[in-house]
């Protein structure tokens, strides 16, 4: 697999209301379609997840996969529920950062919570770098630290943000996840395409 050795500098300011709301009309103008990709995604995962073992295999693959979907739908592309299929194509990286990410972040929360907060704002665009910059997990873990940290209050509160869209969709009857979820990932794909840049595709 490819390595991108070059640090990505920010492209763009923090702006979470942009990136919440372009997410947002991303997965209102095509509700069914991300819909069913929410309900497939969480499915996987629930089941998958009967075994500790099992939800680290299919975790990273999916969400590079989702995030596949996404940018595929940025280029103008139409969204495909097999592209989730497409993240196992980076399984190796994409499993490795998701044990990884989970230990840090386990940590974290142990050490009186905020620095698991801190770890998973840092860490958000571990597996877009993974997909869009062809790199191995430790340097998308890295690149995505590096360059998060810039703005570790923004980011922080973003991923806040984007708990409360998560805990809304499940107070939705639970059906409301499933409209949550694909709203969380786009707007993360829209704050990486603002303060990355998404590859032209070859």
């Amino acid at each position: 697999m490819a390595k991108t050795t070059q640090q990505p500098q920010p492209a763009a300011q923090v702006n979470m209301g942009k990136w919440i709301s372009e997410g947002w009309r991303m997965v209102e103008a095509e509700f069914g379609l991300f819909l069913l990709l929410g309900f497939v995604y969480s499915a996987v995962l629930a089941i998958a997840g009967s075994t500790a073992i099992g939800y680290y295999i299919v975790a990273g693959p999916l969400e590079v996969g989702f995030f596949y979907i996404i940018f595929e739908r940025m280029r103008g592309k139409p969204v495909e529920i097999g592209g989730l299929g497409k993240g196992f194509e980076f399984f190796a990286p994409a499993v490795l950062a998701s044990i990884v990410m989970s230990v840090f972040i386990s940590i974290g929360f142990v050490l009186c919570i905020i620095p698991g907060l801190l770890a998973v704002a840092v860490y958000q665009f571990t597996m877009p770098f993974i997909l869009d910059k062809k790199m191995d997990f430790w340097q998308a873990m890295e690149a995505s630290r590096k360059l998060l940290s810039q703005y570790m209050f923004e980011m922080t509160i973003f991923i806040l943000v984007k708990a409360v869209i998560a805990i809304i969709g499940l107070l939705f009857c639970c059906v409301g996840i499933f409209a949550a979820i694909p709203v969380v990932m786009a707007a993360t794909a829209f704050a990486y395409k603002d303060l990355v840049g998404l590859e032209a595709e070859k």
